[in-house]
């Protein structure tokens, strides 16, 4: 009887230390997976109009782009860095014109009409969209990357200053010949809600580095 009475404590307190191991590792998991979900910042693609989507780099990257207004498919990208203030911008030129030279194309400087200024660009690489591959269809497309440089959020925004659409056009002349190898040469995107895409961008990417986050939270 006596040694009943002793036990009885012991299994109170170890019956208590499983209990709280087994609720610590409970609100441990939802504290995990609220943070998940606080960082899944992507949002639905809107026809013309900038959203955050999921990064070309890697799923976290923070990527803002937009539709095409002449080739939809054919989005402009604003690639936040890790700095939270710099702007890598890149759109893409699909093509079906077969010309044998287009997956050689490297790193190659190309002139370029941006809304009313001209500019030279780079097409850092070319790649073929494999539609044998996804959609079993045998259709050869090729997507022709141009990166329009990188800039400073304060830049990009003041550029863009009451400006509704921007637009971009390739020329063809001795740098390359686009004509040869591009069934369209331009295309044009709208800015609506640019602007607020990157500051909700900012804010996460602020958010989400150590030394700025808590002064995100006291804003």
């Amino acid at each position: 009887m006596k040694n009943s009475l002793i036990l009885l404590p012991l299994l109170l307190i170890l019956a208590i230390v499983i209990f709280s191991i087994l609720m610590s590792q409970a609100i441990s998991k939802e504290t995990e997976n609220t943070i998940i979900n606080k960082n899944s910042f992507v949002e639905e693609r809107i026809d013309d109009t900038w959203t955050i989507e999921k990064g070309m780099v890697d799923a976290s990257e923070l990527l803002i782009s937009i539709n095409g207004k002449i080739i939809h498919g054919d989005r402009m990208h604003y690639r936040l860095m890790d700095d939270c203030e710099t702007i890598n911008v890149l759109t893409q030129f699909s093509t079906m014109k077969k010309n044998p030279k287009t997956e050689r194309i490297s790193q190659l400087y190309i002139s370029a009409k941006y809304i009313d200024e001209d500019i030279q660009v780079i097409v850092p690489f070319v790649n073929k969209m494999p539609w044998k591959e996804i959609a079993d269809v045998d259709l050869e497309m090729w997507v022709f990357w141009v990166d329009l440089g990188w800039y400073t959020i304060d830049k990009i925004k003041e550029y863009h200053k009451n400006i509704d659409e921007i637009t971009l056009s390739i020329k063809h002349d001795a740098l390359f010949k686009a004509d040869n190898y591009l069934d369209n040469k331009s295309n044009s995107w709208s800015t609506n809600g640019m602007n607020e895409a990157i500051d909700r961008a900012v804010n996460i990417c602020k958010f989400r580095t150590p030394e700025n986050s808590e002064e995100v939270l006291k804003s």
